[in-house]
C-alpha cells in the first residue's frame, strides 16, 4: 500500500541521517550553533556603535564574509531527522545570507533605520502652557479651553526613512494602485460637530465621556491662531484622530496615560548601555518584514508613532488604517487578535492541511517525486495525466498555503500569549506588531501574477528580495520609474527566492533531490509576471479597457492558474524528492478520527519519537547543544 511505502520511506531517511551523522558526513541542526550566521553574529555587530568609527564599519566586510561562509558550510552539511527542519535549514542558511547582505551592505541601520517604541514620560514644566514636542516626531500644539489649537509645528517626520520600500516599487507592486497611508487625508468636517474639548491639559473639569464630536469641527478662522501654517495642522491632527475607534477615545483616559508613558521614534542608541544597544540590533535582526521600523513593508499596515494631542498621547490605533490597499490588516485587541487569528485562521488551516496529509501520503508521487516507478493508487488509476497533474498541483498549492498560514499564526499566538516570551519582549510582540500573512485574494483577481507575487502572497521576504534593487536606484545604477528597474527588481527578487528554495532542497536527506529546479519555477515566475503585465499594458490594453471588471477579473484568474500549473513542476516535483510530504504536519489527526481519505494508517496521535529535539553530544563544546 502507498501508505505503507509512506511509512517505510520515514524509517529509512532516518535511518540514513543517523548514520551519516555517526559517520561525520552530516550534522545535525543544533540549537543555538546554527542561529550564529542568521542572528547571534549580526546581531553583536551591530550592537557595537560604529557610526563614529571608520575603521569598525568597515569591519562588517569580515562578519559578512564569517556569516556567508558559516551558512554555506550549514546548507551542505546540516540537516535533520525531521523532513520540515531538513527542508528549512536550507532556507534558514540562504536567508541569512541575503538578509546579512540586506543589513550590512544594502543599508546602513545605525544611520537610518529607527522604531516605534515606548518609554515613561518625561516630566513637563508646567510654565509650557500645555505644548509638548516630542524628539523627532512632534506635533506640538497647545490647545486653548475651547479646544483650538494655538500652536503648531508643520512638517511632521515622515515614519519612512531614506532606505524605504518607497525608494522604488518592486516589480511586485508595479500596479499604480499603490496608497501612501502616510499621506492620508483628513477626515471630512462636522457641521454639527460641538467645539470644545475641556481640560485636555489637566484633564478636569466635565466628567462625561469624550467622543470624536469634541475635536474642532474646522481649523480656526485666522490663520495667526495656528501660526504660519494655517489650517494644515488641524487637517493633520484629523488625519490620526479619524481611525480611533468610539470605544477608545476618551480623552480622560487618555491622558491619564500620557502621564505613564509616551510613543516615539527611537534612533539607534549609540550612547545608551550595551543591553539597551543589544535590544536595538535584535530586533532589527530578528524582525525580517521590518513591522515597527520605518522600514517597514509598503504593503502593510502603516507604522510610525502616535503624536500627542497637546499632553495627551493619542493610543496606536491612530494610526491608521489598520488594513492595508492590499488586505494585510492588524488587530490591536489582544482578545481580538486571539480569537480572529485562532478560530479564523489556526483552525482553518490545521484542519485543511491535515486533510491534505491524509491524500497525499496516499500517492506516491508526494513521497518520491515523479520518478516513483510505484503503481498509482486505486483511486488515482482512472483519472487522466492532464486532471492528475492539476489534481495534485491543487493538492500541492492548497497544502503550501495552509502550512505557512498555520505556521505564521501560530507562531504569532505564541509570542503574544506563551510565556516567558511576551514578559520578556513586551511592546514587541505587541498585535500592532503582527499583522496578518497574506493579502486579499482580489489583488489577484485585479492585478494577476504580479498580484499574486507582490501583494496576495506572504511578504516576509520582502524587504530582503527588494534591498539590491533599492541600492542600485541610489547607487545611480538603475533609473527609477523605468522599464528597466521593473526588469531588474524582478530579476533580483526572483533569483533571491530561486536561491532560498535550492538550498532547502539540498539540504535534505535524501540525495535524489534536483536543488537546481526550484530557481528554474522562480525565474519562470518572473517572466510570466513581466509577461502579463507587458501583455496588458502594450498589447491588449485597448480590449482590456472594454472589458467589465468581471471579466478582467476572469482573465486574470485564468492566466494565474494556467501559468502556475504549467510551471510548477519544476518546484512541487522536487518537494516530493526531498521527503518533504513525510513531514507531519498536525499531532492530532481529525481526518484520520474520522476515517477520512484512502489510507489504513490511521494513527491520530501523528508526534512520533523522531520528531521531537533531542541533546546532541557533539565533538566539541560548539557543536553541543539541542537538536532540532
Amino acid at each position: 500500500m502507498a501508505q505503507d511505502l509512506a511509512i517505510a520511506y520515514r524509517e529509512l531517511y532516518r535511518a540514513k541521517f543517523r548514520a551519516e551523522v555517526l559517520a561525520g558526513t552530516r550534522v545535525p541542526f543544533l540549537v543555538p550553533l546554527h542561529l550564529l550566521g542568521l542572528w547571534i553574529l549580526p546581531t553583536l555587530y551591530l550592537a557595537i556603535p560604529h557610526k563614529n568609527r571608520p575603521w569598525l564599519y568597515q569591519a562588517r566586510w569580515l562578519v559578512l564574509a564569517a556569516v556567508v561562509g558559516f551558512n554555506l558550510h550549514m546548507i551542505c552539511n546540516v540537516s535533520s531527522h525531521n523532513f520540515g527542519t531538513a527542508y528549512f535549514t536550507g532556507l534558514i542558511a540562504a536567508w541569512g545570507i541575503i538578509w546579512n547582505l540586506a543589513l550590512l551592505v544594502w543599508t546602513r541601520p545605525q544611520w537610518e533605520a529607527k522604531r516605534v517604541d515606548i518609554r515613561k514620560t518625561r516630566k513637563q514644566d508646567d510654565t509650557n502652557d500645555g505644548q509638548y514636542e516630542k524628539p523627532g516626531n512632534s506635533i506640538p500644539v497647545a490647545v486653548s479651553g475651547n479646544g483650538h489649537t494655538t500652536k503648531s509645528t508643520r512638517g511632521q517626520q515622515s515614519s519612512r526613512g531614506p532606505y524605504s520600500e518607497s525608494d522604488t516599487d518592486s516589480a511586485e507592486e508595479n500596479s499604480g494602485e499603490e496608497t501612501d497611508f502616510t499621506r492620508a487625508s483628513g477626515v471630512e468636517s462636522d457641521e454639527h460637530a460641538t467645539n470644545g474639548v475641556e481640560a485636555v491639559n489637566g484633564v478636569k473639569g466635565r466628567q462625561k465621556r469624550n467622543t470624536k464630536a469634541d475635536l474642532p469641527a474646522s481649523p480656526p478662522e485666522t490663520p495667526e491662531e495656528l501660526g504660519n501654517d494655517g489650517g494644515d495642522s488641524m487637517s493633520t491632527l484629523q488625519k490620526y484622530v479619524k481611525y480611533i475607534p468610539a470605544e477608545e477615545y476618551d480623552l480622560q483616559k487618555m491622558a491619564a496615560r500620557s502621564r505613564e508613558f509616551e510613543y516615539y521614534w527611537q534612533e539607534y542608541p549609540e550612547d545608551a548601555s550595551f543591553l539597551v544597544r543589544l535590544d536595538w540590533a535584535f530586533d532589527i535582526v530578528s524582525t525580517f518584514r521590518m513591522t515597527g521600523w520605518n522600514w517597514a513593508n509598503r504593503c502593510l499596515p502603516p507604522y510610525e508613532p502616535p503624536p500627542k494631542l497637546g499632553r495627551i498621547q493619542l493610543p496606536l490605533s491612530s494610526i491608521g488604517p489598520q488594513r492595508s490597499a492590499q488586505g494585510y490588516s492588524r488587530e490591536l485587541s489582544y482578545t481580538k487578535f486571539f480569537l480572529t487569528r485562532f478560530f479564523l485562521n489556526v483552525v482553518p488551516s490545521y484542519l485543511i492541511i491535515d486533510l491534505c496529509a491524509v491524500y497525499m501520503t496516499a500517492d506516491p508521487y508526494f513521497i518520491l517525486g515523479p520518478e516513483h516507478g510505484q503503481p498509482v493508487p486505486a483511486h488515482l488509476a482512472s483519472l487522466s495525466p492532464l486532471v492528475l497533474s492539476f489534481l495534485r498541483t491543487t493538492f500541492s498549492f492548497v497544502a503550501v498555503v495552509s502550512a505557512l498560514q498555520l505556521s505564521l499564526n501560530a507562531g504569532a499566538l505564541a509570542l503574544a500569549f506563551i510565556p516567558p516570551v511576551p514578559q520578556i519582549l513586551g511592546f514587541r510582540v505587541h498585535p500592532w506588531h503582527m499583522p496578518t500573512g497574506f493579502g486579499s485574494f482580489s489583488q489577484v483577481l485585479d492585478r494577476g501574477l504580479a498580484g499574486f507575487w507582490g501583494a496576495w502572497w506572504h511578504q516576509t521576504f520582502r524587504f530582503g528580495f527588494s534591498a539590491p534593487t533599492r541600492w542600485l536606484i541610489r547607487a545611480g545604477y538603475v533609473q527609477r520609474g523605468t522599464t528597466g528597474e521593473q526588469v531588474v527588481a524582478a530579476l533580483v527578487a526572483f533569483l533571491q527566492s530561486g536561491f532560498l528554495h535550492a538550498s532547502g532542497s539540498y539540504s535534505t536527506v535524501p540525495r535524489g533531490s534536483k536543488w537546481w529546479l526550484p530557481p528554474l519555477f522562480f525565474l519562470l515566475a518572473g517572466l510570466g509576471t513581466t509577461l502579463q503585465s507587458w501583455l496588458a499594458r502594450s498589447v491588449f490594453r485597448r480590449w482590456i479597457k472594454k472589458m467589465p471588471r468581471p471579466a478582467r477579473r476572469l482573465g486574470n484568474l485564468v492566466f494565474v492558474l494556467a501559468w502556475m500549473w504549467m510551471t510548477s513542476w519544476a518546484l512541487v516535483d522536487d518537494f516530493g524528492r526531498c521527503g518533504l510530504w513525510l513531514y507531519e504536519p498536525v499531532p492530532v489527526s481529525v481526518a484520520r478520527a474520522l476515517g477520512v481519505g484512502p489510507t489504513l494508517d490511521r494513527r491520530v496521535w501523528r508526534l512520533e519519537r523522531d520528531f521531537w529535539p533531542w541533546w546532541h553530544w557533539g565533538r566539541h563544546w560548539w557543536d553541543t547543544g539541542l537538536g532540532v
